[in-house]
């Protein structure tokens, strides 16, 4: 009887066991951003997922519309429903969806999931494990306050040299010496934060005499502290030199200077020692490598033991050497400017003017000459010498025929004043022979049969006087206006002549 319980248990476990074991489950996640500044967009992801094939599913996302607006998704309908089946016979292990917020205002949202269903292939329910997401929702201010302000080193080194003096996260200068000849070190910084951005560190190139080394650290909330390292490459016999008040060190080794555009390698002899030099034919220019004490190296122009910076300022498709100029340029006047960090003598039709001519070579074919430069987009031209003359003459002779023009107008007041006036005097004058021949005619008797033929010939007499002086008037009137006419063409005549000679002379 024992024996048939045991086996009867047997059986029966043999029948229900895989159903217990290997019950299908599933589970669901939501992951997002932990924190987002308000009025910004935020992704939501939801996966569904388990070990056995899914055949078929449906749920929702819960969210705060308070705090939230969907703006998009890969759901059904756009939606925040979510409900599917695996198209073959094999089922599907995950299906996840994207979801698209805006946040609305500052707070807390919570994220779950609802109306949850999920079935395997024999449409056997399964069951399923979910989680929820909380966002917070931020000011920027909020944000930025968060940000960490740690712009620290952790460690500071220089491979195959020590630190003097020895590192400390709050000591900013350091320095070393390394032999004479090298031409690189490697700088290794640890930033303390993993958060901030360290900038100057790896292999730096460096030259003889001091080199000055700038490690900065940046902190996720921008604020920066910068460690400064002096390297100084030992120079056993150094050429220094001061110009213009500045301290230099000349370049000794070719390895640390390099030609520019256009120039040879050559070398010259300083102190006795060969130094490395570039030369350009057409120039005739020597160039050696001048080191600042911060570790800059510039250009020079050498020329027995004589030194002058040399710049090229580069125009569109011109490269020139700004020269200065002493003497007077017409029509222009003289102004000092700086160029490229160097003040030239330039010259300018107006004060304010940002387009300046200078005096330079052309690196091209070392020509002297004069360019039109224009300060603002830092770009040259040919200058043309004969646009300003003929501008000059255009304005002379715009000057002459206003003067001519002023004088014929001041000529015509003057006649109409003249002809206005006389005219009021032969009126007047009119008036007083009328007044004459009135008082003339109570002179003659009273016509009768035996004077009448006298009294016509007396009154024809006296107007013919009239008249007489009336045509005076007019003649000396019409004389005065004639006169001031023929002044006016003799000014014109005077202007033309001297129009012509000028143009004689200039061909």
């Amino acid at each position: 009887m024992k024996k048939f319980t045991i086996l009867l248990l047997t059986i029966l476990n043999l029948v229900l066991l895989p159903n217990l074991v290997y019950a299908a489950s599933a589970s669901v996640s939501i992951s997002s951003s932990n924190q987002i500044v308000v009025n910004n967009s935020v992704t939501v992801t939801v996966k569904l997922s388990s070990n056995t094939p899914i055949g078929s599913w449906e749920m929702q996302l819960n969210y705060d519309k308070k705090y939230l607006q969907l703006t998009s998704s890969t759901a059904e309908s756009s939606g925040n429903y979510m409900v599917g089946y695996a198209s073959g016979v094999d089922g599907v292990k995950s299906k996840t969806y994207t979801f698209k917020f805006k946040t609305l205002k500052t707070g807390s949202s919570k994220l779950s999931i609802g109306s949850l269903l999920v079935y395997d292939n024999d449409m056997n329910e399964m069951t399923v494990s979910q989680s929820t997401k909380t966002i917070k929702i931020i000011t920027q201010e909020e944000l930025e306050a968060s940000y960490s302000k740690d712009n620290n080193l952790k460690s500071l080194s220089i491979e195959g040299y020590t630190l003097d003096p020895v590192f400390n996260k709050d000591t900013l200068n350091y320095s070393i010496n390394v032999p004479e000849g090298t031409n690189s070190i490697k700088v290794n910084a640890t930033p303390s934060d993993s958060k901030s951005h360290v900038s100057g560190d790896g292999t730096i190139e460096v030259t003889e005499g001091i080199n000055t080394v700038n490690v900065v650290v940046r902190a996720e909330n921008g604020s920066e502290k910068t460690y400064t390292i002096l390297v100084n490459v030992i120079d056993e016999n150094p050429i220094n030199v001061t110009i213009n008040n500045l301290n230099y060190t000349v370049i000794k080794l070719r390895s640390n200077y390099s030609c520019p555009e256009l120039y040879n390698e050559s070398e010259v002899e300083i102190n006795g020692l060969k130094i490395p030099a570039c030369y350009n034919e057409k120039l005739d220019y020597t160039l050696v490598g001048l080191k600042k004490d911060d570790g800059t190296v510039l250009n020079f122009i050498y020329d027995n033991g004589n030194y002058k910076k040399y710049t090229e300022t580069i125009g569109t498709s011109l490269k020139i050497i700004v020269l200065d100029y002493d003497d007077e340029l017409k029509g222009l006047t003289k102004y000092e400017e700086e160029i490229d960090g160097n003040t030239y003598t330039v010259f300018k039709a107006r004060e304010d003017s940002q387009n300046y001519i200078v005096y330079g070579i052309n690196v091209l074919n070392g020509e002297k000459d004069f360019y039109n430069y224009d300060s603002v987009n830092k770009t040259f031209a040919y200058y043309d010498q004969s646009i300003i003359e003929s501008l000059e003459d255009l304005n002379q002779t715009y000057f002459y025929v206003i003067v001519a023009f002023g004088i014929g107008l001041l000529l015509a007041i003057i006649c109409l004043i003249n002809l206005n006036s006389s005219k009021r005097k032969t009126i007047k004058k009119n008036n007083e022979l009328k007044k004459e021949l009135e008082s003339k005619k109570e002179e003659i008797k009273p016509e009768t049969k035996k004077n009448k033929k006298k009294n016509k010939q007396k009154k024809a007499k006296i107007e013919e006087e009239i008249n007489e002086s009336i045509i005076k008037e007019d003649i000396n009137e019409i004389k005065e206006i004639v006169n001031k006419e023929e002044e006016t063409k003799e000014f014109y005549d005077i202007f033309e002549d001297d129009k012509i000679k000028k143009k004689k002379s200039k061909e």
